[in-house]
């Protein structure tokens, strides 16, 4: 991404957070996220810093290393006529 495309996902993640915590239900299913994946206990407190601190060549990184392009395959659904 461009340092503007992460500056907007960034702002729209940090800017919603609380929407994903406000209810008991949503807390709750963070607090179980939390436990099933052993995350640290004070994880909902460090959320927005962490992403804040999110650089593009952290993105880029984490690409490189998930994603195998020359193992991906183009899908293409509909004939040529557009149906």
């Amino acid at each position: 991404p461009t340092e503007a495309e992460l500056k907007a996902a960034k702002d729209n993640l940090i800017g919603g957070f609380a929407l994903r915590i406000d209810n008991n239900r949503k807390l709750l299913d963070n607090v179980a996220n939390i436990a099933a994946h052993g995350l640290p206990l004070d994880y909902l407190d460090t959320w927005t810093q962490q992403v804040a601190k999110v650089t593009v060549a952290d993105i880029k990184a984490a690409f490189a290393r998930k994603l195998q392009p020359e193992r991906m395959v183009t899908v293409i659904v509909g004939g040529r006529d557009g149906g």
